[in-house]
């Protein structure tokens, strides 16, 4: 299983591998807080990717789909995906809260910057990060949990109000 995942994505073998030598890099603050901003930057390519192929193949080829475990037409690399998405962006935030919580004072630039960083600066540094956290009740309205899970809970809900 682990091999297999290590084939279809290759990359994430590089980055583990990244992150665990990140103890023995001299200025592991900044490193740490590069691999966590490359991640954010990535989960939106990745997922806008894989969401392109699901509507292309969904809508290229005139076969009826068939209603699965994990809702209707959507196929398994869509949900393999969206948690793969989801992964990043909870490991993104984590790796820069610990950034925050070991060199609070710290910028983009490192050490560096500790001392001429301004108030405004780091302040909207923490803003950012508390958007970015604030942003995973989202991945409820995300395609193929909202149709799985959130659509149907709100139906429900809908009905007994409605009564």
């Amino acid at each position: 299983d682990k091999a297999a995942i290590q084939s279809r994505h290759p990359w994430l073998t590089r980055l583990t591998e990244l992150i665990t030598n990140a103890s023995s890099s001299k200025n592991k603050v900044l490193y740490v807080y590069a691999v966590g901003e490359i991640l954010n930057i990535l989960r939106p390519l990745y997922w806008s990717r894989a969401e392109a192929r699901q509507w292309t193949q969904r809508f290229s080829t005139p076969q009826i789909q068939k209603r699965s475990l994990f809702g209707s037409c959507y196929t398994y690399r869509i949900w393999i995906a969206y948690w793969v998405s989801l992964a990043m962006d909870l490991i993104s935030n984590r790796l820069l809260r610990n950034v925050q919580e070991v060199a609070p004072t710290h910028g983009r630039r490192g050490a560096s910057q500790q001392a001429s960083a301004s108030p405004s600066a780091s302040q909207a540094s923490l803003d950012e990060l508390e958007w970015r956290r604030s942003r995973h009740g989202l991945y409820l309205l995300r395609s193929p949990m909202y149709e799985f899970a959130t659509r149907p809970v709100a139906v429900f809900l809908g009905r007994i109000i409605s009564k």
